[in-house]
């Protein structure tokens, strides 16, 4: 390394060159980067999804995710299997472990694949299974198309399907043409309604031409077919042959012959029944702005730019000339909230530069913070060419990195750069100053350096589902603080030894009209020292003497000071969130009725819904929370028909709804998303007979619900469960600030379960002849599946409509007997009317439910809340129900994740910097003296938390973690100071003394630019940079109280630990130095 140093003090011309090479490389590399708001996570997670249309959630558990998980349970690399079995399909979702990499998952994903592939038993009524890799997808913007108003699309059989259809085509058409645009490859017209055409005839006419349903299917699907005949080779050309009949329209449908009657007259299916070409039963309503709409989803994927995305949307919608009496909106826009968030961490970061380049101005001589400060562009550039070419993405996580950095990459230079012009006061040459400087206190540096990277390795090998999204940080610290190093150890030296070059002359002509700011900043920059000389000769050295006079007081009032700092934790003065809220620019609810309620009745909540945030937005307006005419609401889609809960346990149906709701930007308002959901909440008021009204703001977070977990049970234990499951939604309802509480198990649909006679046995009927007879006349037997356009449309043949909603209709379903007799359905069979669930989840082979709520954190505490109920319910469960599991799922999963990791990889950290100290001191006791200034650091970051009044997070505690590799720093160099003065023969009081002396300049500075780097995110007020604000308020208070203990405990503890050792103490500083 000294030969390196050398070597570019010797070669100015080729380190220039090279650092403006990093400076371009770099420029480019953050000029092509990927921007998104977090980084993208790979869940590696596989979905096996089957659909079994009809059957209940009973018979797709039975029939399929049972079958399913006993299969690839046993496949290597499998961390936890999960299934939803809802009315017509399950879905088996398979967890990996953490650790499996990229060639792994997709072998899993293979092996995963033929498993399900070869499972023999699956249903025959069942489809073929669809097995793929879970790929995350972020949404970006939506599009609103908007029909007319005079548009019937009411509920029920009000809907005019002409409408609709004109309606879904023209989405469809503008979904294609967005698909165009080079900037998107995602995009998805939501809850659309599905193609469908139904065969409809009554029972009567069925008994009257001695038909089933069955028959006129089979009939249906033999005279509709298209059959290729070969191919007849003649003298001059090739002929196709093929037999054609295709229809595809309800029309040509209702001309396909059924039967000839008693006059020879051949009947049609119009002439039996009718046919329906429109949509499913279950089609969905959608509304924008109060006018029937669709709504057209775009998403990015992982390498994906969202803000060119969305603003290529934005371009489209405002070129785009949409027929008469239709209109085009986009909503739901991200792009312009990320950007902002973006944004805001770009003013921080110059501001942040600006202060610490002040700071170093006032603190070293104007040549000298210059390029002490050139080396925080360099250090920027690397990390962002190294972050490019691994693949990260300029994010909120990677982006305060660079903040936390701003500081912190400067101490190395600061310390360098002190010494070279330490050495220069010698007499020394510029070269030789420069290279005997840095050599001088190389050791120490580096030292210092790989401390803090050190201090940021855990946060690299956390696990848990928040450890994707914060991975980056550590990356981006470390690879600045790599580039840093080498910086102030070549290019530094390198650009001092020639101060006086021909090129140094050239700049500071070309700035000679500028000179009287040098000169105006030498004054200050005198005034400056005088202050920190008089501070340190008249505050700071006293205080050090009378400590040094009465040692165990000082380590006494430390202790205390520690002490007090654990009871402000353990008294629950700082409450503990995993994440604050952050501000959002739009904000949605979901309703869900109990399964089967028409979907009248879901439309007309929903509406009631939509009138409070009219309500509500007037009411902004009145009280002038927002600088926009027409309040602080700038959209709504309004939907009936499909929506999910955070349990996944609502997926689509009549009976549940949601709204979304976009807010003007955050510049525009003086009301937060948060805010406007709490009086949406209480405007709307109690929905009688609701199941579920959950309101939320923005996504749900990285960390899922605040208190969310999940009770399990086998099959047998099923009363067990639900009586638990209702002893813990009473219980989180009795907590204040609890809201939103919701559990799974929901019920679901009445159920007519049929058992067949003894008598009908005897006859030769069997239960399988009568349930395909039932769902023919219900669900309709399935003719075939034409492919109209790009649409494949189901034909299925059943009762008309009428009779499908009548009770009474369901007596006259007959069942043919082998003998070709009709007989009702009552005649042979038994019907039980049961209700089942909604739908069934399965964790880990096992029936569990969820039980999830949200929580008024000005109110109530997450963490407390959780922390009672497994002290007191979750005992008490064990013991009513200790057939019973508990999994916490979550906030608190995430957490347990992330600490336990992070707790293995601090204390491996501990040692590893323990044995770093070692090398550099030689010592066992002084690592340990170092080491010891952690606690009172984060010491000082709980007391930071009190005073600016945040809650603890869980980036405070990755503040902590990055705080212990930055306090120790100063602590290495003053350390080495002293062992340094020893040697040179002064007594050990002498040697704190003039360690303490020389010290304390730079100790305060690297303290203070750190503190500067982070101190406009430390005081930003905007919402936006919530997240954040806590991990700057570690690292900050920390350093402010972690300097001042290291000027005073540190000399302190090194004279305590002098004074056992004894005679020993000269001989081990004697060994620490080293002739450059």
């Amino acid at each position: 390394m000294r030969s390196v140093v050398r070597w570019a003090v010797d070669n100015g011309p080729a380190t220039n060159t090279l650092v403006v090479a990093i400076l371009i490389l770099g420029c480019w590399c953050a000029a092509s980067m990927q921007r998104e708001f977090w980084p993208y996570s790979n869940l590696d997670v596989i979905q096996v999804s089957v659909e079994y249309r009809g059957a209940s959630p009973e018979e797709v558990e039975e029939g399929i995710c049972q079958r399913i998980e006993e299969t690839v349970r046993s496949v290597q690399g499998v961390r936890r299997i999960t299934s939803v079995a809802r009315e017509g399909s399950g879905m088996v979702s398979i967890e990996l472990e953490a650790d499996v990499n990229e060639p792994d998952v997709q072998e899993i994903l293979g092996e995963v694949r033929s498993r399900v592939d070869g499972i023999p038993s699956f249903p025959a009524l069942a489809e073929q299974p669809v097995v793929q890799r879970q790929q995350p997808r972020t949404t970006a913007i939506s599009i609103g198309v908007i029909g007319p108003e005079d548009f019937a699309l009411s509920a029920g059989e009000n809907r005019d399907f002409e409408n609709a259809l004109s309606l879904r085509d023209l989405a469809e058409q503008i979904r294609d043409e967005v698909l165009l645009m080079e900037e998107v490859s995602q995009a998805e017209v939501v809850g659309v309604p599905r193609y469908q055409i139904d065969v409809e005839i009554s029972e009567e006419v069925l008994r009257q031409y001695n038909l089933s349903l069955s028959q006129v299917a089979e009939t249906i699907r033999g005279e509709n077919v298209e059959v290729p005949g070969g191919t007849m080779k003649t003298a001059s050309q090739d002929i196709l042959l093929r037999g054609s009949n295709r229809q595809s329209t309800g029309k040509d449908i209702g001309n396909i012959p059924l039967v000839t009657d008693q006059s020879g007259v051949v009947l049609t299916v119009d002439d039996l029944g009718s046919v329906r070409d429109e949509f499913t039963d279950d089609s969905a309503i959608s509304r924008i702005n109060g006018r029937p709409g669709l709504a057209i989803q775009i998403d990015t994927t992982q390498t994906e730019d969202i803000i060119h995305v969305g603003r290529a949307v934005q371009k489209f919608v405002s070129e785009y000339s949409p027929p008469d009496g239709y209109e085009l909106i986009y909503f739901r826009d991200r792009t312009d909230d990320v950007l902002a968030r973006l944004m805001l961490l770009v003013k921080n970061g110059w501001q942040g530069l600006l202060l610490v380049f002040l700071l170093l101005t006032l603190f070293l001589e104007l040549r000298l913070a210059i390029w002490v400060s050139m080396g925080i562009p360099l250090s920027i550039a690397g990390a962002c060419a190294l972050m490019y070419y691994t693949g990260q993405t300029l994010n909120m996580t990677s982006m305060f990195a660079f903040l936390i950095a701003l500081g912190i990459m400067v101490d190395d230079a600061i310390v360098i750069g002190e010494n070279i012009y330490v050495h220069r006061t010698m007499g020394k040459s510029l070269r030789d100053a420069a290279i005997d400087g840095t050599l001088e206190v190389m050791p120490s540096v580096v030292t210092s350096v790989l401390t803090t990277i050190l201090a940021f390795l855990p946060m690299m090998f956390m696990t848990g589902r928040l450890a994707r999204f914060t991975e980056v940080l550590p990356l981006a610290v470390i690879a600045i603080l790599l580039f840093s190093l080498t910086e102030a150890l070549t290019v530094l030296p390198s650009h001092l030894a020639h101060a006086d070059g021909p090129g140094m002359k050239a700049l500071s002509w070309l700035f000679g009209p500028f000179r009287f700011v040098g000169f105006a900043i030498a004054v200050v920059n005198g005034w400056v020292a005088k202050g920190l000389e008089w501070f340190i000769e008249t505050l700071y050295l006293p205080t050090l003497r009378f400590s040094l006079r009465f040692p165990m007081l000082i380590v006494c009032c430390a202790i205390a000071f520690l002490m007090t700092a654990i009871g402000v934790v353990r008294s629950g003065t700082v409450p503990y969130i995993v994440l604050p809220q952050i501000d959002s620019n739009f904000c949605t609810v979901i309703i869900a009725f109990p399964d089967g309620t028409p979907e009248h009745i879901t439309d007309k909540a929903t509406k009631r819904l939509e009138d409070a945030v009219g309500s509500i937005n007037q009411q902004t307006i009145d009280e002038g929370l927002t600088r926009v005419p027409d309040g602080v609401v700038s959209a709504i889609h309004r939907s009936v028909g499909y929506g999910a809960t955070t349990s996944g346990d609502v997926s689509s149906g009549s009976h549940v709804g949601s709204l979304t709701v976009q807010l003007v930007d955050v510049g525009d308002r003086d009301i937060t998303s948060q805010e406007m959901v709490q009086r949406w909440r209480k405007s709307a008021g109690k929905f009688i007979g609701a199941d579920l009204v959950s309101f939320g703001s923005g996504p749900r977070g990285l960390a899922g619900l605040p208190i969310e977990f999940s009770l399990l049970a086998r099959s047998e234990d099923i009363p067990q469960l639900e009586a638990a499951v209702q002893t813990c939604v009473d219980q989180l309802e009795k907590y204040p600030g609890v809201h939103d509480v919701t559990a799974g198990g929901r019920p679901g649909k009445w159920e007519y379960r049929l058992t067949i006679k003894d008598e009908a046995k005897a006859m030769g009927v069997s239960l399988a002849e009568l349930s395909s007879t039932v769902r023919a006349s219900y669900y309709g037997e399935e003719a075939m599946r034409l492919q109209r356009g790009r649409h494949e449309v189901e034909l299925r043949v059943r009762y008309p409509r009428e009779q499908r909603r009548s009770l009474a209709d369901f007596d006259e379903i007959r069942v043919r007997d082998p003998a070709g007799n009709q007989r009702p359905l009552t005649e042979l069979a038994e019907v039980d009317i049961q209700r089942s669930y909604s739908a069934i989840h399965r964790l880990d082979q096992m029936r569990s439910i969820t039980i999830a709520a949200d929580v008024d954190e000005d109110v109530g505490n997450a963490f407390q809340i959780t922390a009672d109920l497994q002290q007191t319910l979750m005992p008490k469960l064990a013991e009513d129900y200790p057939s019973l599991r508990v999994l916490w799922e979550g906030q608190q999963e995430q957490t347990n994740d992330s600490m336990n990791s992070m707790f293995y990889g601090f204390i491996a950290v501990m040692i590893g910097m323990y044995l770093l100290f070692t090398i550099e001191f030689k010592s066992y006791l002084q690592p340990l003296l170092v080491l010891s200034i952690i606690p009172f650091g984060a010491c000082g970051a709980i007391f930071g938390h009190v005073i600016q009044g945040l809650p603890f997070t869980l980036f405070s505690i990755y503040g902590l973690v990055a705080l212990s590799g930055i306090v120790v720093n100063d602590s290495i160099v003053l350390i080495d100071f002293i062992n340094r003065r020893i040697a040179d023969g002064l007594s050990l009081h002498d040697a704190i003394i003039d360690a303490g002396r020389r010290r304390c300049r730079p100790v305060l500075l690297t303290s203070l630019t750190t503190i500067g780097g982070m101190l406009p995110i430390l005081l930003e007020t905007s919402r936006q940079a919530q997240v954040l604000i806590p991990m700057a308020t570690s690292l900050s208070f920390g350093l402010i109280f972690g300097t001042a203990l290291v000027l005073i405990l540190a000399p302190v503890g090194f004279f305590i630990i002098a004074k056992f050792s004894g005679a020993r103490l000269e001989q081990t500083a004697e060994t620490l130095i080293e002739t450059p």
